[in-house]
């Protein structure tokens, strides 16, 4: 029996045009067809070179592959674990919104933000706190498509936006968007990723 080595060649992992096609990475693979779908989390950071946002990465997943050269396309951000931390100390009441948006241009994608309360507050004034950031984070996923929505997100205009909005029901201290990403098509037969619950008081 003759076995035939097959040979894996490098490809350079490129951002999409909004991102200024960099080169984030590269991966190996026998068959570029195997690279679609992959996905890579890059820093802020290293992306941009913005130290004000070195918590935040972003998501691309590989959509093309041409010549030696994967494309991708945004799908998602997501802050460290060391910002939320920062963001929700002792002696404040935290507050989760996670919710199922769709952009303009009709992707579904699922948002978490997280926001704490200066005073105390009631559990009804809470949950108003909450429900009115909810409006805001749909509305602007209605306005815009979903590159610009994390555009926003990044820039810091959306957590502004829910913070002068909620802060009609109750002042507002920290806020962050902390995740957000593409939600996968429902196939037939196949169980699509359910919403998390809420966190407990």
């Amino acid at each position: 029996m003759i076995f035939v080595a097959i040979k894996k060649q490098w490809y350079e992992i490129v951002t999409p045009k909004e991102f200024g096609e960099k080169v984030i990475g590269d991966t190996m693979s026998t068959d570029p067809k195997n690279l679609i779908g992959r996905k890579i989390t890059v820093s802020m950071l290293d992306l941009s070179k913005d130290f004000s946002k070195f918590y935040m990465k972003l998501q691309f997943r590989i959509e093309s592959v041409n010549g030696q050269k994967a494309y991708t396309r945004l799908v998602g951000h997501d802050c460290t674990r060391e910002r939320i931390y920062r963001i929700v100390q002792r002696h404040v009441k935290r507050v989760d919104v996670i919710q199922d948006v769709v952009t303009k241009d009709n992707i579904k994608a699922r948002v978490k933000t997280v926001f704490v309360l200066i005073k105390k507050v009631n559990t009804s004034k809470k949950n108003a706190t909450r429900k009115k950031a909810r409006e805001t984070i749909d509305a602007a996923a209605k306005e815009t498509t979903f590159l610009d929505l994390i555009n926003m997100i990044i820039s810091g205009e959306l957590q502004q936006k829910i913070r002068k909005d909620s802060s009609k029901i109750s002042t507002i201290g920290n806020i962050e968007i902390r995740r957000s990403y593409i939600l996968p098509e429902k196939k037939k037969g196949e169980v699509v990723e359910k919403a998390e619950p809420i966190p407990a008081e």
